[in-house]
């Protein structure tokens, strides 16, 4: 006679096992992040590839239909993004600009755009903006978040527009009345306070006015290397000497940290320029790659891409640039009119 052995069965795992699989799956993980990460960046520069192509289809277009580039700002400030707005499917966003006094594309000072109460809030110092109107001309959506959005004007790499402490409203240096407007401060960014900071919109592209002031070039030993957009420009794509594909026509700007402390209603922290302010010079600084919310260089073309910052040709290509290119080589690419060359290998 036998007798049946009964093992037993276990169920569940070992402490060890479990510690074991734990450690697989982290390194599956630690693997795959990296290629997530890759794959997001692609799809972000491919995105931002496509914003600056579209500015300069529109660009293209506005001249095809003027004759003429839009200028860098108008006689009141208004920036050439503002006049692109019909050529990028935002015709509604343009309509806002309506008031009688203060036209875009203006030739005659009136009133610099952010003083006019329907497109941009008088500055109290609070954060309370007043209604009417319910959408003002400078921020695109109030539904949307601080200042809206228009999606061809941020990159996606860049920061949220509610991440930015405050925006720019122009772009000011020279001669009032010659390289900037009648009626704004001279040799400054100049940015707005509250609670204008919460309305103006923000965007990552501007337009490209080449190596600081026109009107003062030649002392700076660098004539003719203005851009395509500076204060009441009327440039022709055809008429660049230096070659259209070899010229920078708009580029990436994420900004950067600002320690306001306070400083007219402006608490410290990044500031982001906006699709209104029309420009910036190339003369601050080598493109750059940066953290828009700590980096202190906020002045220079940037953005938060790995190693590189996309740009705009004067052809209409979009082409990335290395960040902390070689700063005489880069102030020839944004000049149209230098007489140096610059060629790409």
């Amino acid at each position: 006679m036998t007798r049946a052995q009964h093992g037993r069965t276990r169920n569940g795992f070992t402490l060890i096992e479990l510690l074991v699989v734990i450690a697989i799956i982290a390194i599956l993980i630690g693997l795959l992040l990296p290629a997530v990460q890759k794959v997001r960046e692609a799809a972000a520069r491919m995105s931002c590839t496509n914003n600056l192509k579209q500015l300069g289809l529109a660009a293209h277009n506005y001249e095809g239909a003027n004759g003429k580039l839009p200028p860098g700002t108008d006689a009141n400030g208004i920036g050439d993004m503002v006049l692109l707005l019909p050529y990028m499917e935002q015709t509604a966003q343009f309509s806002l600009w309506n008031d009688a006094s203060v036209i875009p594309g203006a030739t005659t000072y009136t009133a610099l755009w952010y003083t006019r109460p329907t497109y941009r809030p008088p500055t109290t110092g609070t954060d309370t903006i007043p209604r009417p109107p319910v959408i003002y001309a400078s921020e695109a959506n109030s539904a949307s978040g601080v200042g809206g959005t228009i999606k061809n004007f941020m990159c996606p790499s860049a920061p949220n527009p509610t991440d930015y402490t405050t925006t720019l409203l122009g772009c000011y240096y020279g001669t009032s009345g010659v390289d900037l407007p009648q009626g704004a401060a001279g040799n400054s960014h100049v940015f707005s306070s509250a609670p204008g900071r919460l309305v103006v919109g923000r965007s990552t592209y501007t337009g490209m006015a080449g190596y600081y002031i026109p009107s003062q070039n030649a002392a700076n030993g660098c004539a003719g290397c203005q851009g395509f957009f500076t204060h009441m420009s009327s440039n022709k794509v055809a008429s660049t000497p230096d070659g259209t594909s070899n010229t920078v026509m708009f580029g990436e700007w994420v900004g950067g940290f600002n320690a306001w402390a306070g400083t007219g209603g402006i608490p410290s922290g990044p500031m982001g320029p906006s699709w209104v302010s029309g420009f910036n010079y190339s003369g601050f600084g080598s493109p750059d790659t940066h953290p828009a919310m700590t980096s202190t260089n906020w002045g220079v073309f940037s953005s938060q891409h790995t190693g590189i910052v996309n740009f705009t040709f004067g052809d209409g290509s979009v082409r990335p640039l290395r960040s902390g290119m070689d700063f005489t080589t880069w102030v020839y690419m944004t000049g149209i009119s230098d007489g140096v060359v610059v060629t790409f290998n």
